[in-house]
């Protein structure tokens, strides 16, 4: 069985899109555990599911944050496997039945679909899925070190509540990334991706985690990248010089908030899938790349910048994974 935790606060009508992509699911051998962090009650949206979903409700008062709601869904889950959807994404039909095959068949203890990133609501896969952002990528040990390409959302893994992994209640962000990194390298787990795009990561242009980090310098995502990059140290010049050019992205996207421009959309997506061909090549990190998403102008300073010292670019031979 696969028990599936939802983390919600002050998204009713999400929730109930998200709970209606558990009942179109193809694999049926799953509970279905919603966590509400605070806000208004959500017990009217459950009760609509109650006939159609084995639902557990957990309420948190006051408001903890996340990844405290995640890991008190994690403490309630019987299943043999524990799947995560935010309130505000879905799941494709097949991907719940696809992650259950993978892993019965032994390939990992952790395995991951592909996500579509949507501006606005969708519920199914659309006719023109090419026009959408993707987090779709291979799994990369190294490239893991470098940035988190994994979807919260796509991820269903063997339930580690018997090990010390837990999600890091002191981050507000990244603490998805960081689960990561620790089940790789605490408990062991191998991970493996599908293949397929089995859900949907909606980023749309109202307050949301994502775009209220925008509003800030520096960004909650700068401070949690350095975090964790002193975290989980790395020592293989690969993974420093694209560490270092994540250093300067956030350097350049937190002095553009500065001036109170807006993040560009998608920023952070479009630096992942223009930086993994070359890392997967074993090539530098591209400064066009950086100078392409993020330009720097005549009032753009690059004062927190310094250029990618050479000897982190030598000898970038893979490491081994």
């Amino acid at each position: 069985m696969i028990s599936i935790i939802i983390p919600t606060a002050d998204r009713p009508g999400p929730l109930h899109r998200a709970l209606r992509s558990l009942a179109r699911q193809t694999f049926r051998d799953f509970d279905v555990i919603v966590v509400r962090d605070g806000g208004p009650p959500v017990r009217p949206v459950i009760d609509a599911w109650k006939h159609d979903l084995p639902i557990t409700s957990i309420d948190i008062e006051p408001r903890q944050g996340v990844s405290h709601a995640r890991n008190a869904g994690l403490a309630a889950a019987g299943g043999d496997y524990v799947a995560f959807l935010d309130d505000d994404d879905i799941y494709l039909p097949a991907h719940l039945e696809v992650a259950h095959r993978a892993l019965e068949g032994g390939h990992a203890e952790t395995v991951y679909g592909g996500a579509l990133v949507s501006p606005h609501w969708i519920e199914s896969a659309p006719r023109e899925p090419e026009a959408y952002q993707r987090k779709d990528y291979p799994f990369d040990d190294a490239f893991l070190m470098v940035a988190n390409y994994i979807h919260t959302g796509s991820v269903v893994t063997r339930n580690f509540a018997s090990t010390s992994v837990r999600f890091d209640e002191e981050m507000t962000h990244c603490e998805d990334w960081d689960l990561w990194l620790s089940l790789r390298r605490t408990a062991g787990y191998e991970f493996a991706f599908l293949g397929d795009i089995t859900c949907v990561y909606h980023q749309v242009p109202r307050p949301s985690a994502v775009s209220s980090a925008y509003l800030t310098s520096p960004t909650p995502f700068t401070r949690a990248r350095a975090h964790l990059y002193e975290k989980w140290p790395d020592p293989h010049p690969l993974v420093r010089s694209y560490r270092e050019w994540f250093r300067r992205f956030d350097a350049r996207l937190d002095a553009r908030i500065e001036r109170e421009q807006p993040a560009p959309p998608h920023v952070y997506e479009l630096a992942v899938r223009g930086l993994h061909p070359g890392f997967v090549d074993s090539t530098a990190p591209s400064t066009a790349l950086l100078d392409r998403i993020l330009p720097v102008d005549d009032a753009t300073s690059t004062r927190h910048e310094e250029p990618v010292a050479d000897c982190l670019l030598l000898g970038t031979g893979r490491a081994a994974e």
